[in-house]
């Protein structure tokens, strides 16, 4: 007769996890409760009947679990003293349990697979999930470790020394077990674990090892929680398609490879005085003095330098087109790229042609999408004049204009040849520029660079400082560049020039861009840091931290009260790092140090965290 009945020890608080305030068996995986995802699993695999312990906020586990939609199995409660341990936590089950039984732990997760051969096991004794080859998701110094020999467990112990497996948090048990607890309770003194009755039971030759085959984890840490969310959010990936078989005779092995593109150098000039004298810099390319040079500004910019610049390089010698777009985020548009790239194909370019962006952010990206895409690729060069576009949009090669959904939502990977960085150019911005810049520089310094952090924190001078201005630049771009050779693409260590930017961006465009840029990646980074102190990954006194630097600098921490979070989530899901999946985001374990799992940079966040650390970012 085929096993019925699984007991699951729900009881305890399990400290390390405590997340958003729930007890362990209910933080979710995959938007799963890991106990609910358990007794799913038990219920597919023949479980008819489940005893669950509870303990800890018992009442919460019970009323959740009684009202869950779709599960059918049977359960039934028991109460036991959770502080005592696990072993007084399973006897208090006893009497529920009076025949073979699968013991699942409710804080682990397992592939369906393994639950269905434990499930199968014979009932002799003890049966248990024996990782043999435990990957380095198991912490070794507190797992469990076992020794197997010839198919029987003679050792087991946090400490044993000599082992070859550790235990897997999964078994099929015989009522014998219970006595065996029994007997390690009135035996010993302190805390009793599961592992010391089971250590009773091996000196009789009464444990048997059933080795791991699939994926386990025991759920144990934020990082461990982060661990199983990649794990269960790559499986539905691997399940959403089945592919039919390939026919005879055909082959998908490729007809040929080829291989393009080659890696481009940028040179970053930093000084002062380049904009109002560009003749006095050798910044175009030689062979393209001849051909049509285009500038591209906004209305602002134009007023204050264009004529000057313009004219400086049109007397020695050069061939230029000046385009003036309006000022704001409006120009970073499809429509506005189509009258720009007419009018250039209009009135001539060829393909030693050179554009060049003078202005901001909104300019550089505009400019850069046109020079990517014009004969397949031109010239760009950037002569940025904001402090945002000093510290970050200029000094990137990632090229982006604005969709109807969102920011940035068509661009291109492309380099510039050079950008001229004029720190003297920022004495003519307006007020509320320079802390919009210097969301960047903190964002680089939380990021990226502790002492950073510190020497930002420890300043006292004035914001618009040039030769403060100029430090800062020049840290920018140092730290930038370090981060774009070795992750060009942002896909790993490079995830944090996107930190704040997750939930800045759908911030900034449901403001209407009211908020500026650096104004909506600063209460990003505050949501940020609120999500990764839910998930476990950062202190509160990180969270303390950016508080206190966003605000030095001017920059706001509070959400819009105009703006909902389910707008908020709504609209975060155009951004690229949003999967079908849920969303990800780069979020730091502590100053100057992104939050790395299963070497991952991007970690997955389940929606009812996103929306407790939104509801904490309004005033």
């Amino acid at each position: 007769m085929s096993t019925r009945l699984a007991l699951i020890p729900a009881a305890g608080r399990g400290q390390r996890l405590d997340q958003i305030n729930q007890p362990k068996p209910l933080v979710p995986v995959g938007g799963v409760p890991l106990i609910v995802r358990t007794l799913r699993q038990l219920e597919a695999s023949g479980i008819e009947r489940a005893v669950v312990v509870v303990g800890y906020r018992a009442d919460e586990v019970v009323r959740k679990l009684a009202a869950y939609p779709g599960l059918k199995i049977q359960v039934e409660f028991v109460r036991a003293e959770w502080e005592r341990g696990l072993a007084a936590s399973l006897l208090a089950a006893r009497k529920s349990v009076q025949e073979p039984f699968v013991l699942a732990m409710a804080d682990h997760v397992f592939d369906d697979a393994v639950i269905g051969t434990v499930c199968a096991a014979k009932a002799r004794g003890v049966s248990m999930l024996v990782d043999t080859k435990p990957g380095p998701d198991v912490d070794l110094d507190t797992a469990v470790r076992v020794h197997v020999d010839n198919g029987v467990v003679d050792g087991i112990g946090q400490g044993l020394e000599g082992y070859n497996g550790v235990d897997a948090g999964l078994f099929h048990a015989t009522p014998e077990l219970f006595d065996a607890l029994d007997e390690a309770l009135r035996t010993r003194d302190g805390h009793v674990d599961l592992s010391h009755g089971l250590r009773l039971l091996a000196a009789k030759n009464q444990v048997h090892a059933i080795e791991v085959s699939g994926f386990w984890l025991d759920v144990d840490t934020p990082s461990d929680l982060v661990r199983a969310e990649m794990w269960q959010r790559a499986k539905r990936r691997a399940q959403q398609v089945t592919h039919a078989s390939v026919a005879t005779g055909s082959s998908a092995e490729p007809a040929a490879v080829f291989h393009t593109g080659k890696s481009t150098p940028t040179e970053v000039l930093i000084g002062r005085g380049w904009v109002r004298r560009p003749d006095e810099l050798h910044f175009i390319p030689d062979e393209c003095a001849s051909s049509p040079i285009w500038v591209i500004t906004d209305e602002t910019v134009n007023s204050i330098y264009g004529a000057e610049f313009v004219g400086r390089l049109r007397k020695i010698g050069y061939d230029i087109h000046l385009v003036v777009t309006p000022d704001g985020e409006e120009s970073k548009s499809l429509q506005n790229y189509n009258r720009v790239v007419e009018r250039v194909l209009g009135e001539g370019i060829d393909e030693r042609s050179v554009i060049v962006s003078l202005g901001g952010g909104v300019v550089c990206n505009l400019a850069g999408f046109i020079a990517s895409t014009l004969y397949r690729g031109v010239h760009l060069i950037h002569f940025p004049t904001t402090l945002m576009a000093q510290c970050d949009a200029a000094i990137s090669h990632k090229q982006g204009l604005n969709g109807s959904r969102g920011k940035n939502l068509v661009g291109a990977y492309y380099a510039p040849t050079r950008i001229v960085v004029d720190v003297e150019a920022l004495s003519t911005l307006e007020d509320w520029r320079i802390p919009d810049g210097l969301s960047e520089v903190v964002k680089h310094a939380l990021g990226q660079d502790a002492s950073y952090f510190d020497y930002l924190m420890g300043y006292s001078g004035k914001h618009d400082d040039l030769d403060f201005l100029e430090t800062v630049v020049r840290k920018n771009v140092e730290l930038k560049c370090e981060i774009m050779a070795v992750d060009p693409q942002e896909k790993r260590q490079g995830m944090v020039l996107q930190y704040g930017h997750t939930m800045g961006h759908p911030i900034e465009f449901l403001s209407s861009y009211e908020l500026s840029h650096g104004q909506a990646v600063g209460i990003g980074m505050h949501v940020a840091a609120h999500v990764s102190n839910l998930l476990g990954g950062c202190s509160d006194e990180v969270v303390r931290q950016h508080r206190e630097v966003i605000q030095k600098y001017g920059l706001p921490i509070h959400i819009p009260p105009h703006i909902k979070v389910d707008q908020i989530l709504d609209a975060a899901r155009f951004n690229k790092r949003y999967l079908v999946e849920g969303t990800r985001m780069a979020l730091l374990s502590g100053i100057g140090e992104l939050w790395q799992v299963a070497d991952e940079f991007v970690i997955p966040v389940p929606d009812e965290v996103l929306r407790e650390a939104l509801s904490r970012s309004f005033a």
